[in-house]
């Protein structure tokens, strides 16, 4: 059961992460060119925080399955320890 608890907050995180990428992205296609400002202004360090934008997805993924362990560990610990 604690893997279904686990699937589930991987999976809110990961539409989290991917309704947040889909926000960068429409801004980007709206005219505002934010990835090229994020690239002249900051350099290699704005292409950084455009990958990590990229990777939202994934670590909102890794980090729902991080928070369930945080929020339920006791209950989940308790189940399975019997």
């Amino acid at each position: 059961m604690k893997y279904v608890y686990f699937g589930f907050g991987g999976f809110i995180g990961f539409i989290c992460g991917v309704a947040i990428n889909l926000i960068f992205y429409m801004l980007d296609q709206s005219g505002i060119k934010f990835a090229a400002y994020l690239i002249k202004t900051f350099g290699f360090f704005g292409e950084y925080i455009l990958e990590l934008i990229n990777a939202l997805p994934l670590l909102g993924a890794v980090l729902g399955v991080i928070l369930v362990k945080y929020l339920f560990g006791r209950e989940l610990e308790e189940k399975s320890g019997g």
